[in-house]
């Protein structure tokens, strides 16, 4: 198989990644010692145990874009976190096993997300139907935000008790998690990709209007990132743009910790490189660790097992939470569905189930754009990252967002039509003449 140019970038880009990710780790121990982020040196036996995830990056030259690799690209910025954190890792688990057990779930979970692409019926509705669609969504976001403020607002630190001041019944609390996570994502998305540019953002400024309800950090970066994205993934190929949609926030997140003497609270750095990068990777490491010394959750976390059968844990992360005291630490599937539910044995055949469900993501947005899928799914692909899967797809709204993927016709004469042209075969006299 011959590689085309944008496959020897893809390349040499996931190793920079890497090399980056320690850097960035090493820098959050130095920040965040109460965060449990190990203090980590350089060492022989580190770069040798990490270098085993080198294995995975032919399989992102080869895989092609999608909504699934997407998500296997965040699985493997976590585990590859993860795996080098657990060389230097205090904590009491099986380390080596824990490694190998992660780097299995890895592998199950990307075989369907980046190679299961199999086309589904879906029906023939014109633009104008999805634009009433559009209009339905916008008319149920602003109910909700409505409802929302009725039971009071309370703006304060996203990271303070303000975000918990105001009690507000559950079904409501699951519409607004639908609206931030899927609707308002997927309706920029669809605005921007036809140009209507004012409408595009008032609907990044309306989604402001829900943060002093809610004080939610992901609203304040939500009208940042999705127009970060919808320029990323115009301007690079789909795979590269994926990469660097981590590289580039994780170069600006250690400039400000190594040159930025504004950034003296590490705000900057905290939000990207510990909230974004680090945590997912942190949420393994204590999983692992807690996990070790009690028995498996069997799902009975879920909250409608959790109320039918004799389930010893409450919500996991808060429960993790008082015991490490770094806060309500939810995670991936990796932790929750895997680790947690079923131990680290059985957390691959867990990762195989959950990359199956999340590659229908895959096979209902195969029609539409890079940029759309991109876009639409911003705070989705982070949400993944942070949440149990049964907890993303309803109360999060990724079920929801398949749904409007499938729905969505085809847009032929969209602007995220890629500025580059198509890659041709690259031989070894091609780069030498290049």
């Amino acid at each position: 198989m011959k590689l085309t140019r944008d496959d020897l970038v893809v390349g040499v880009a996931i190793p920079a990644f890497f090399i980056l990710s320690i850097a960035s780790m090493i820098a959050c121990a130095r920040a965040f010692p109460g965060m449990h982020v190990w203090q980590s040196d350089i060492t022989a036996q580190a770069i040798l145990g990490t270098a085993i995830m080198a294995v995975f990056v032919p399989a992102f030259v080869a895989g092609r874009f999608s909504f699934g690799y997407l998500v296997g690209f965040s699985l493997l910025s976590a585990v590859f976190g993860f795996v080098w954190l657990s060389f230097f890792s205090a904590f009491d688990y099986p380390h080596a096993i824990a490694r190998w057990a992660m780097i299995a779930a890895l592998t199950a979970a990307i075989i369907p997300l980046l190679f299961q692409n199999i086309p589904l019926w879906r029906p023939d509705l014109s633009e104008t139907a999805i634009r009433r669609i559009v209009v339905l969504l916008l008319g149920a976001s602003f109910a909700v935000l409505i409802a929302d403020i009725s039971h009071g607002a309370n703006v304060g630190d996203p990271y303070g008790e303000a975000r918990n001041a105001v009690t507000r019944p559950v079904p409501l609390n699951y519409l607004t998690g639908i609206i931030i996570g899927a609707v308002l994502p997927y309706v920029f998305a669809h605005l921007a990709s036809r140009r209507h540019w004012l409408a595009a953002a008032a609907v990044l400024l309306f989604a402001l209007c829900f943060y002093p309800v809610l004080n939610n950090k992901t609203i304040l970066l939500l009208p940042v990132w999705l127009p970060f994205l919808f320029w990323l993934f115009g301007r690079f190929s789909p795979r590269l743009a994926t990469v660097l949609a981590f590289l580039i926030p994780m170069i600006i997140g250690l400039t400000a910790f190594f040159v930025l003497v504004a950034d003296k609270g590490y705000i900057v750095f905290g939000t990207i490189n510990l909230r974004f990068a680090a945590i997912p990777s942190l949420a393994l490491d204590q999983y692992a660790d807690f996990f070790a010394h009690r028995e498996p959750t069997r799902f009975c976390q879920i909250s409608i097992l959790r109320h039918i059968t004799a389930c010893p844990y409450d919500a996991l992360g808060p429960t993790l939470g008082a015991v490490y005291q770094d806060g309500n630490f939810n995670a991936s599937f990796l932790a929750t569905e895997g680790i947690a539910s079923v131990g680290l044995a059985l957390a691959p055949v867990s990762a195989l189930v959950c990359g199956l469900i999340l590659s229908v993501g895959s096979m209902v947005s195969r029609h539409l754009s890079p940029r759309f899928i991109a876009v639409s799914s911003g705070i989705a692909v982070p949400t993944i990252m942070n949440v149990p899967l049964t907890t993303s797809l309803l109360s999060n709204g990724i079920a929801l967002l398949f749904l409007l993927w499938w729905l969505t016709p085809e847009w032929r004469e969209e602007l995220s039509a890629p500025p580059w042209r198509p890659d041709q075969p690259t031989g070894v006299a091609g780069l030498a003449a290049s």
